[in-house]
């Protein structure tokens, strides 16, 4: 090796690099032509792959009439297209293509062409293309491409009672796979949201077991589940047949997971009826399988149920991993129609209150918003006006329907109060002290008291409400919501800055008679808001109370406020506190005839004299 490298030093040194060596510079033409026929090579060796595609294409079925199709639906997705001009293709199309879908919907490039003729054809041209597909819907509902024509047709045959029977009778046997399949878990999932109930019940039926659909005639025919089976329907009726049924269920709902099918609707429901249909043990048994993926659940009801039931009987280390997958979500799943009652559940049962802080409400301490500016589209900056002015960051979760009952369930003292707030399919899920079994005894899933948890996060949560009530007092009296927060927030941390902003606005929204505008004490949210509040008073002991500040403010003018049906509730709530009482009475009592005859319908609407009759049904009780 060594010698080697020795002669090749030496007869590099001994090289003449000078003009009269054979080395030669390239020339600046030269290199224009060389650069120009690595061009030409270029283009040629393009042409040749484009040629090569050609001929390739050249050798599949239909080869022909699948290019002149090409040209058609390049035609027919132009939304200048006239009704006349639509109708002519689709003649040419179905003439050319009448016999050949089935083996055109399997090409990747040519399934856009039966897509089109289902689009935009008539019902009489769909059914012949359903017909014709009918043998081998369920071969295409699980390839790539092909599977959009199938989805075309469950969309676009809705309405034809024939075509819907074709399709569903087509994938009977077919639905146990499909569901499962990556591809063709997109068709049952548009088939059973599409396609009624009725026409679909044997299908689902398949998935709780073959037999359930083999034999559905006879008592189950004539039963419900027929029309909108279940797994509860299933278990009530055929109590023998309950462990087949859960097992197929439980073994969709296994091969589910493994292809992560969590955001499908039909998925989720069927997970749903299980988790509803088996032990608490079982759903703990589950649970660990859909923790990272919590909120790929949280789409529909049925989804956020199964997130809910298995964070109650799962252990602290799968709750904590489901709140890491909800990270980052805790203001959007507050404001969604079903995700909402999920995290309300998982905060509900967590005894780690300060992971709970950390990982979801750390989020709610932060205004979103904050520093944003809106843009026009010339570029200019708009001024909202309310850039200047604090705004608390939860605000907007305070107002909606679904993100105030956090705060409502953090507030409620106890279960009663949190039956005034939560509907009974809200208190079914959020049901106390959940257990499993362990040892032939019934373990709570949670070591902390529910009141302990509860007070742990009211006082991270404190500030921020008492700020919400203190700035935005006005948004919340006219809001249902708003104002049952802001109930609860004052009658947990009484403050008179509170106090004097609730009669702030109440001063500011009491406007004159001749105002368009309905005055705080005629409003029919608003009214209600202050006669809580006053009420609340009376039931409870405490130096700072709402009741007093409110007759300091408008003693003297109490008839002033009971001008009106709505207002005279306000006043007779007031009568009902015990600390001022007395001087309500004696302001009132001079007007006793006057509220009688309001009382009896005299210049007011008849139907609108409860408030009055209430008042005088209060005055003249002593």
């Amino acid at each position: 090796y060594s010698e080697t490298m020795v002669a090749a030093t030496e007869s590099k040194k001994g090289k003449n690099f000078s003009k009269s060596s054979d080395f030669k510079k390239r020339k600046f033409d030269d290199h224009k032509k060389d650069n120009k026929s690595s061009l030409e090579e270029g283009q040629s060796a393009s042409n040749k792959k484009r040629a090569l595609k050609h001929e390739r294409q050249s050798h599949r079925k239909h080869a022909d009439i699948v290019v002149s199709g090409k040209e058609l639906w390049n035609k027919m997705r132009l939304k200048s297209n006239t009704k006349e001009e639509i109708t002519e293709m689709m003649t040419e199309l179905m003439t050319s293509f009448t016999g050949k879908f089935n083996d055109v919907a399997m090409q990747h490039d040519a399934s856009r062409i039966v897509q089109a003729a289902i689009q935009f054809g008539n019902e009489d041209q769909r059914l012949i293309i359903v017909k014709e597909l009918s043998s081998s819907i369920s071969e295409l509902s699980k390839v790539q491409y092909a599977h959009f024509a199938i989805l075309k047709m469950i969309k676009y045959c809705v309405r034809n009672k024939d075509a819907m029977k074709i399709i569903v009778k087509s994938l009977k046997g077919h639905i146990n796979k499909l569901c499962v399949h990556a591809v063709g878990a997109r068709v049952v999932e548009l088939l059973l949201a599409t396609f009624p109930a009725k026409i679909t019940a044997h299908l689902k039926l398949e998935l709780y077991g073959p037999q359930f659909a083999l034999f559905a005639s006879g008592d189950l025919s004539a039963s419900t589940s027929t029309n909108n089976p279940t797994l509860q329907s299933i278990i009530k009726e055929q109590p023998d047949k309950k462990e087949v049924a859960v097992q197929n269920i439980l073994n969709i709902i296994n091969k589910g997971i493994e292809k992560s099918l969590f955001s499908f609707a039909y998925f989720q429901r069927l997970f749903s009826e299980y988790v509803l249909a088996v032990s608490p043990n079982e759903i703990r048994a589950i649970a660990p399988s859909i923790s990272d993926h919590a909120i790929h659940l949280l789409s529909t009801r049925s989804g956020a149920r199964v997130v809910a039931e298995c964070a109650a009987y799962s252990t602290p280390k799968e709750r904590k991993r489901m709140m890491r997958s909800l990270k980052g979500y805790t203001r959007s799943s507050l404001k969604h129609a079903d995700a909402y009652i999920a995290l309300l559940r998982l905060i509900d049962v967590t005894d780690d209150t300060v992971t709970a802080q950390k990982l979801l409400l750390e989020e709610l301490q932060v205004d979103p918003t904050a520093g944003k500016v809106k843009v026009s589209v010339d570029g200019t900056v708009e001024d909202n006006g309310d850039n200047n002015s604090p705004k608390s960051p939860i605000l907007e979760i305070a107002l909606s329907d679904t993100g105030s009952k956090l705060f409502l369930m953090l507030l409620s003292k106890d279960e009663e109060r949190r039956k005034k707030y939560f509907d009974p399919s809200e208190l079914e899920i959020l049901k106390p002290n959940p257990t499993v079994l362990e040892n032939g005894e019934q373990i709570p899933t949670s070591k902390k008291n529910a009141s302990t948890r509860r007070v742990e996060l009211l006082r991270y949560m404190k500030n921020l409400l008492v700020e919400l009530c203190t700035l935005h007092a006005d948004e919340l009296l006219f809001s249902r919501p708003g104002s049952k927060i802001l109930r609860e927030v004052f009658e947990t941390f009484p403050s008179k800055e509170l106090s004097e902003s609730i009669i702030d606005v109440c001063k500011r929204k009491n406007t004159n008679k001749d105002s368009k505008e309905l005055s705080i004490f005629e409003h029919p949210v608003a009214h209600l808001a202050i006669k809580n509040l006053i009420l609340a008073d009376a039931a409870r002991e405490g130096d700072v109370k709402f009741s007093s500040t409110f007759f300091d403010t408008y003693g003297g003018s109490l008839m002033d406020v009971a001008s009106s049906n709505r207002g005279a509730f306000v006043v007779a709530a007031l009568a009902t506190v015990k600390e001022i009482q007395d001087e309500v009475r004696s302001e009132l009592l001079p007007n006793k005839r006057s509220i009688k005859k309001l009382a009896r319908g005299v210049d007011t609407v008849k139907a609108q004299t409860a408030g009055y009759k209430a008042l005088l049904n209060l005055l003249e009780s002593k």
